[in-house]
């Protein structure tokens, strides 16, 4: 046999190759010692070893075989998988947080640590002497200027932000002027920004002037992030100045007023006043900055709804068209502000048949929360009164409104508003006539005749309204709003569904037990006073210079701060009284008993009388109540005036028993109905 280092070559008749001996592991390389291999029985033997068989079990230093530990298999969701699977994560968690804490300056890792005890006493309520703490932790913290590096951990953000709450105005101007070089960071940082917020929630004026600066310099990159487009949005609604709102508008319009600002330029407008080659590099550059927010959903912002608006107004049908396509899923987002609901109802009325019944499903989870909004509820109406696709209407619109209607009136003149224009439109009493001009000058981008669309609209609506109203009479008898409402929509009901509305309200105004507040009470908590909606407030038509003044937002904004309704000190001074003595209630009943006759006037002899319904549900007990009421007095009166003959034979038999009693009234109600009978 031939011998050689790497191989042995047997001569014998198995020509297997022999296995090679493995290196052994040595920090330090030494010399390969020659080996002498044999072959003898299939065994191969060693000159410097034992020898070793192929399937041979292995062995210890001891030469006793080596035991294998079998593992479990494992096996998910069980108890002992997931213990096994959380202490692992625990282990690399602890092992990562002891790495970040060796990265971490220990210097700045201890006066964290110093920080965080303080703020512990100073962020409860009863502990004294906070002005104390806060001079403490400022002379802790301002000495080693790390106010901008601890500003964005979690933890030291909350110390930071304790600290502005309650320091005094010049410790906190200190503050401010340490944070104020890393401002940019501050705001896109996910704790971090809470920081700036806290500065415009404490801050003064002039500490607001300072913090709107640093933010006009980077608004472009700051708007189009998460955390600090929320805080662009309410420092242009709330805090910038008019002058300020202009200067950010600006940055938008081109880069030629990044740094320089112009304070001749109000609108889009005046940027090609003297120049009229900028027209088109101004439109191109705000579209652009449009449809990267349009791209990211960060449109939920005041200052693009006013680029936005001017935009629209100003650019072609093709540039628009393109804005259009990429906010029309957006309308609900866009509609929070007044410019915004203008820009809705551009983008709504501008856009093809197709698109619009995408926005509308688009739009159909958020028709609630449009319709009780100071500006959402524009864009409602505007549907409902130029959409021609009734079915789809009624599907997407009509239909969430009727089933949370109760909600939606009971939430305030807006909810009322659009209720209104669903079954009594361009009502006078319920509508200021400037609006009403406005709806109906959006009536040029529909084709169907607005009288077919109202009739289709209302009879979507009429059998869920009857439904709603018969479960819950009371509701829409509720208080003086409500019921001026209710008296509107009964205008335009006729026949059975009218009989059944009038029996359904009658049993409530019969009933003895009936009482409502004083002053209706939203559902929010709010009262309303009696003179809320006697003059209805303008709207305007939104304009470019609609921009200068404060926005109302559609969702609360994170700096205002949440004010405790105390409404046991609301129902306290808003006390309980008999629903028929109520002013308001009073005169929507007495529109209700009116349109008896004024239907009979128009032709219809058979229609359903209220005062019918009312005459017929008084009991002997409950008209002998009535009589010595003044305003209850009137509501028999006019029930008599003004329904037929039948109506008032069993008017007249229920009074003659007591005629003595009535002639014993002293007020006028009394009086007059005495009078009017003939008793």
């Amino acid at each position: 046999m031939i011998q050689t280092k790497k191989r042995a070559v047997s001569t014998s008749e198995s020509d297997k190759p022999v296995k090679k001996l493995k290196k052994a592991l040595t920090t330090k390389p030494v010399d390969k010692p020659k080996v002498k291999t044999l072959k003898k029985d299939g065994v191969v033997k060693s000159s410097i070893g034992k020898p070793t068989a192929k399937f041979q079990k292995k062995t210890n230093i001891a030469g006793k075989p080596v035991e294998k530990v079998e593992k479990k298999p494992f096996v998910a969701n069980t108890a002992e998988s997931k213990k096994e699977y959380w202490n692992g994560l625990k282990a690399k968690q602890k092992e990562l947080r002891q790495q970040r804490r060796q990265n971490k300056s220990k210097d700045l890792y201890e006066l964290s640590i110093s920080a965080k005890k303080i703020y512990e006493k100073l962020k409860r309520k009863n502990t004294e002497g906070k002005e104390e703490l806060v001079q403490t932790l400022h002379e802790l913290l301002g000495k080693q200027n790390a106010y901008a590096k601890i500003a964005t951990s979690h933890d030291t953000a909350r110390v930071i932000q304790c600290m502005i709450k309650n320091a005094s105005e010049e410790i906190r101007d200190q503050i401010a002027a340490s944070l104020m070089p890393t401002l940019v960071d501050l705001a896109t940082s996910k704790y971090g920004h809470h920081c700036v917020t806290s500065l415009f929630k404490n801050g003064s004026k002039q500490l607001w002037a300072r913090v709107v600066n640093a933010i006009i310099k980077d608004v472009l990159n700051l708007v189009n992030h998460t955390f600090s487009s929320a805080i662009v949005d309410t420092a242009y609604n709330e805090y910038a100045t008019n002058e300020q709102r202009r200067f950010m508008r600006q940055t938008f319009y081109s880069e030629l007023f990044k740094l320089d600002k112009d304070r001749t330029v109000h609108t889009m407008k005046d940027c090609w006043k003297t120049n009229a080659y900028m027209k088109t590099s101004v439109l191109s550059t705000v579209k652009a900055h449009l449809l990267q927010a349009a791209n990211k959903k960060l449109t939920d912002n005041s200052l693009l709804h006013a680029l936005l608006a001017e935009f629209l107004e100003e650019a072609d049908t093709t540039e628009r068209s393109e804005v259009i396509e990429l906010y029309l899923p957006l309308l609900a987002s866009i509609s929070s502000t007044r410019d915004g609901t203008g820009a809705a109802i551009h983008c709504f009325m501008h856009s093809v048949v197709k698109d619009r019944r995408a926005a509308l499903k688009a739009m159909k989870p958020y028709i609630e929360k449009l319709s009780i909004h100071e500006h959402g509820h524009r864009l409602v109406m505007c549907i409902l009164n130029c959409y021609d696709d009734t079915v789809t209407l009624g599907k997407q619109v009509i239909n969430p409104i009727m089933e949370q209607i109760e909600t939606i009136v009971g939430s305030g003149e807006w909810g009322r508003k659009v209720v209104a224009w669903i079954f009594s439109p361009e009502d006078k009493d319920l509508l200021h006539p400037t609006q009403i001009e406005l709806l109906n000058g959006y009536l040029e981008h529909s084709k169907k005749d607005k009288e077919i669309r109202r009739k289709e609209v209302l009879a979507a609506a009429r059998e869920s309204f009857c439904t709603q109203l018969e479960n819950n009479p009371s509701f829409w008898l509720r208080g003086g709003h409500t019921a001026l409402l209710t008296s509107a929509i009964l205008k335009n009901f006729q026949g059975e569904e009218l009989a059944r509305l009038h029996r359904a309200l009658a049993k409530v105004v019969c009933d003895p037990e009936w009482k409502v507040h004083e002053n209706e009470i939203n559902l929010d908590g709010s009262i309303l006073s009696l003179e809320t909606d006697k003059k209805p407030k303008e709207n305007v038509k939104p304009t470019t210079t609609g921009t200068e003044r404060k926005i109302k937002k559609i969702k609360k904004s994170p700096f205002e701060e949440e004010k405790a309704a105390n409404r046991e000190k609301q129902l306290a001074t808003n006390p309980l009284i008999s629903g028929i003595e109520h002013a308001g209630l009073h005169i929507a009943l007495k529109k209700m008993i009116k349109q008896d006759q004024e239907k009979r006037q128009l032709g219809d002899e058979d229609v359903s009388q209220f005062g019918f319904a009312i005459v017929e549900e008084l009991t002997v007990e409950q008209t002998a109540a009535w009589i010595t009421q003044n305003r209850a007095s009137f509501l028999l009166l006019l029930a008599f005036e003004n329904s037929t003959e039948e109506v008032q034979q069993m008017l007249r038999k229920k009074l003659v028993p007591l005629k003595m009693e009535l002639k014993a009234q002293k007020h006028t109600g009394a009086k007059l109905l005495a009078e009017k009978l003939k008793l």
